[in-house]
Parts: C-alpha cells; structure tokens; sequence
C-alpha cells in the first residue's frame, strides 16, 4: 500500500507537469501531491520515489497556475481588442452636428453640463481603466491640458466604471482633467459602441470629429486646436440611404401581440409539441422556457438545466424536439428534450462562439454544428453527441446551416478570423472561399429561399449586408449598423411572412429599422427604431402567413404582415399600428 502511494504519486506527477499547460495539471497535481505527502509520513520505503513525486506535482501546479494568469490576461486582452476593434463606429454620423446636450457630476463634485461650454473647445474621452490604448492616450490628455489655456481648451474624460476604480487610477497617473462616472447615457452617447471614443466639439457645440481608437499626441492636438466647423451645423445626422429596391405590393407591420417575460434572455422558433404548428420559446435568467402559441399565449413552462442567452430549437426523428442552449464563449452547448432536461453536451476549452442544428445526412434528424472560440475551428456533432468531423479554422464567428432535402446535400456556411465566408458539405470538406464585395465578413445568416431550394447567405461587412448565393454571387448589398461584437448577437431571420411558400428575410438596417425584404433586394415593410433589440424570429405554419417576434428588455412583440397599398413612387411609406 505504502510503496503504491509512492508509484501513483511519481505517476501523477510526471502526467500532471505534461499537462500543466491544459490547466488539468494543476488538479492531478495537487493529488500527486496529497498522495505523496501520506507515503512520507506513513511509509519509510520508497522515499525518493515520493519526494519525485511530491516535487513534480507541486512544480505541476505552479505551472498551472501560472498558465492560468497568462491565459486569463489573453482573454482580458481579447476582450479589449474587441471592444477597441474597427475602423469606425455607428456614433461617427454624428460628425456636423450639433451636439446633443449631456449632464454629469465629474469625480471632484463639480456638476457639468455641456451646453454651458459654449464659447470653448471640448474634447470628450469616452475610456476605461482596463482598456491598453486608453491608457496609452491619458498622457497625451494631461499634455494636451498643460500645453492649452483652461479659458480655450476642455477634456472631460467619462468611464462606466466606479469612482472607487477611477480615483485610484487618477490618483496613480496624475490626471489634470476632470473625470465622470457615467450611468445610463443618453443619445448618441449611448452608442458608443468602442473604446476609446473621442469627440471633438467646436466653440458653437458641433461636432467636428470623432476619433475611434488610439492617436498619437499631434492628431489629438489638431483636432483638438482646430477652426470652428465651417458651414451650416445639422441638427441630426444624415441617415444611410438604402440599397433595397421600392416593391411594388409592400406590406404592413401589424402589432398582432405583445407580452413582457421578466430576465427573457434568449428566444428562437420550432414546432415544440409535433403538431404541425410553431411555438416561441423564450429562456429567461431564472432557467425558465416560456412556451408560447402563435397567438402570444404561453402554453406551457418548465425548467431548463441553466441559463441561456442562445437557444435553437431542433428535431429528432424518433424522440422529437430538441433545444441546444449556450452562452457566448461558455463553455459547452447544453442539449436538452422536449421536457427541458439535459440529454448530452458538448464542451469547449476556449469558449463556443455559435451552435445551430442541421440535418446533414438527410435522415431527420438534426446534426449539431458549433463554432470554437480560441482557434478551435468548426465542429459536426452527432444527434447523440459524439463528434463527427472537426476543421481548423481558428475562430470561427457566425455558422449557417442548409438541411439536406430532397436530394440535395448540405451545406454549411461560416466566417472565421480572417474575415473570408467559408462553405462545407456535410462531410466538412471546404467546397468554396470567398470575401463578398471584398469585405471582411463576421454576422452571417443562410437559408433556403424558395420550394425549389434555392439557397441565399446574408453576411454584414463594413456596414454593409450582403445577399448572396453559395458561389459567392452577390445579390444585393444595403446599408447595416457597424457592430464590432455583432456576431455574438442574432442578425437574421428567414421565414414566409406572406404565405406563398417562399421566404423573406428580417434584418437591421443602417438607420436602424427592422426591415423586411425579398431575396431579390425589395423592401416589403420597416418596422422604425429596432436598434438594441436583443433578438428577432419569424415562425410560421406551412400556408400560412407567418409572425415577426421581436425581443427587447424582456419585452415581446409579435407583427403580422398585411396587404399594403401599391407603390406608385420611388419612396415607400410604412407605418405600424
């Protein structure tokens, strides 16, 4: 017994210093450890071989925990890059304009509003404490401030972080300007969608510039030492134009329901009982399903093994509906049955960047396809968890899935970290690589687009979406709302909203409206100011028109689509009731 403890220990060890770089080290060797501990006190034999054991156990778990930090500080740095990533943001329209006014209570007490600047320059610094190109333009700030009069110059730096946390940081970096810790914002600040963010206002409160991202101390200061904004200021920015064509018989947005579910997180479509029909699912952060008909009644509630903010609703040919639930860079994908319990899942070291069901061989029942954060590449699951095949692609942002039918194979479509849409069969061999428009691409959404199968993907770039077939053939383009983080969210949904057996498409466009639209680029109807909606689906029932159900704090918004009157100009007139 004794001389075993010393073999496991010495055993433990060596595994656990060759898998310290995995974390799992750090666990087998704190048994290593305890294992050899109790051999050197209990055993006289086998010393030497328990001291090995003892020693690279412990060297295992410091390796571990030293990997940890440099993996944790990774992740806080990609964070970073992505909340500081692009080349633009949605807040730059409001270049020429005059800036709306804002109220805030700086750090030392002193109450400011910005209206009461008029007559100075104002240079606005939207940072954080834990944001590395912030950081990197404070110096330049507390130069700029002591290079320029008080009576000419203003910076204001404002963080959503505590005061607690901005003090210390003040303090440590002698900060000579004043500082906010900001709540709720109002617009446009409030879409301020990357840090830093800095807005340069002229003596008459325009906005002159906005820089997005780190600059060096002279850019900074001849922005921020500029002549006033010359011509005639807007009073609001100029909204992108369109690229959709006018239909000719548009629809109208009809409010059919609405209903609030509190701590709603997560929503998508299926028919959940086999009866033919589509139900909304809704998950909440009490690890609730809300099953509602399509008339906005919940029919039914049940517990789900955790909380969720994606869900997707799937089949299998035997047992019926399925669920599959995760989090954006969680660490599994959760499947669960018809009765919310968890059936198997799947796990990821790095984190799952997206998870959507598929049938790929044709045999109804839905395979399960996952994309890896950390380089993990794309994945095939099998209807009972195993893994089917697996492509490195590094990360892999958005997946699209076209179910095998009639004959006809699947395919899956995907972006990845170089920005270029991928296409696979069902065996994940790569059929194509393309950049619609040359654009680097992230949200993506594919479907099927008629009875004939015909198939369409839609992908944003540069704020731009883009229609185009599995060639890569671009349909049409129109405008989107840049969002560096976008992918993480639900960008678009497909369904016959008309009843004819064909499918349209829902998506954000640039001025923010939810727009629908043909696969062929015509706008049938806009629904106003959806920006910051959380999620969007449209559910329908063969040979009937379908429903728009929208998500926004909690609150739900069914819209069904009626007869418009026809266009006779170039310009639609979409109202909603």
């Amino acid at each position: 017994m004794g001389s075993g403890l010393a073999v496991a220990s010495l055993v433990l060890g060596i595994i656990a210093v060759c898998a310290s770089f995995l974390l799992l080290g750090g666990a087998l060797g704190l048994i290593g450890s305890i294992l050899g501990l109790v051999h050197l006190r209990k055993s006289p034999v086998s010393k030497t071989m328990a001291c090995w054991g003892v020693g690279l156990s412990v060297l295992s778990l410091l390796a571990s925990i030293g990997f940890g930090v440099v993996y944790f500080k990774a992740f806080k740095h990609f964070q970073a890059a992505l909340a500081t990533s692009g080349e633009s943001d949605s807040i730059t329209k409001w270049e020429g304009v005059i800036a709306p006014d804002l109220t805030f209570t700086t750090l030392d007490g002193n109450k400011i509003t910005l209206s009461d600047l008029r007559g100075k320059r104002v240079v606005l610094d939207f940072w954080a404490t834990w944001c590395p190109p912030c950081r990197k333009e404070i110096p330049h700030f507390i130069h700029l401030v002591t290079q320029t009069s008080t009576n000419d110059l203003v910076v204001i730096g404002i963080s959503s972080e505590t005061e607690k946390t901005l003090r210390t940081f003040i303090k440590e970096n002698g900060m000579n300007y004043p500082v906010a810790s900001s709540g709720k914002l109002p617009a446009p600040y409030d879409s301020i969608e990357s840090i830093p963010t800095t807005l340069f206002i002229d003596r008459h409160g325009v906005i002159q510039n906005i820089y997005v991202g780190y600059h060096d101390f002279e850019d900074l200061q001849s922005h921020a030492t500029q002549k006033d904004w010359e011509g005639t200021p807007k009073t609001q920015p100029s909204e992108p134009e369109s690229g959709l064509k006018t239909n000719a018989h548009p629809l109208q947005a009809v409010l059919a329901w609405s209903t609030t579910i509190p701590g709603a997180s997560a929503l998508c479509a299926g028919d959940w009982d086999a009866d033919g029909s589509p139900e909304i699912l809704v998950a909440d952060r009490q690890n609730q399903l809300h099953v509602l008909s399509l008339a906005g009644a919940e029919k039914e509630k049940l517990s789900l093994p955790d909380s969720f903010t994606l869900i997707e609703c799937g089949r299998h040919k035997d047992q019926g509906a399925r669920l599959l639930g995760y989090s954006n860079w969680g660490h599994k994908v959760v499947v669960m049955d018809r009765h919310g319990k968890e059936i198997w899942s799947y796990g990821s070291l790095f984190g799952v960047d997206g998870a959507h069901w598929g049938d790929l061989d044709g045999d109804g029942t839905d395979e399960l396809i996952v994309g890896m954060n950390g380089g993990g590449g794309l994945h095939a699951v099998t209807s009972d968890g195993k893994l089917l095949w697996k492509v490195s692609l590094g990360n892999v942002w958005n997946q699209a899935v076209i179910p095998a039918r009639d004959g006809r194979p699947a395919l899956i479509f995907a972006t990845e970290a170089g920005g270029s849409v991928k296409v696979f069969d069902a065996k994940g061999n790569l059929v194509r690589t393309f950049r619609p428009m040359g654009k680097y691409c992230a949200q993506l959404g594919a479907a099927t687009i008629d009875e004939n199968g015909g198939v369409q993907a839609l992908a944003i770039g540069s704020a731009t979406t883009m229609a185009f077939d599995q060639e890569g053939t671009v349909a049409w383009s129109t405008t989107a709302i840049e969002n560096h983080g976008g992918w993480r969210s639900v960008n678009f949904a497909a369904g016959d909203l008309k009843g004819d057996g064909g499918r349209e498409w829902a998506f954000l466009e640039g001025s923010g409206d939810l727009v629908v639209a043909t696969p062929q680029g015509e706008k049938l109807c806009a629904i106003p100011s959806q920006k910051g909606a959380e999620a969007f689906v449209i559910a329908s029932a063969p040979g009937t028109r379908g429903i728009l159900v929208t998500l926004k704090s909690g609150a739900l918004q069914a819209y069904q689509f009626d007869p418009g009157q026809p266009q006779t100009d170039s310009k639609q007139s979409v109202s909603t009731q």
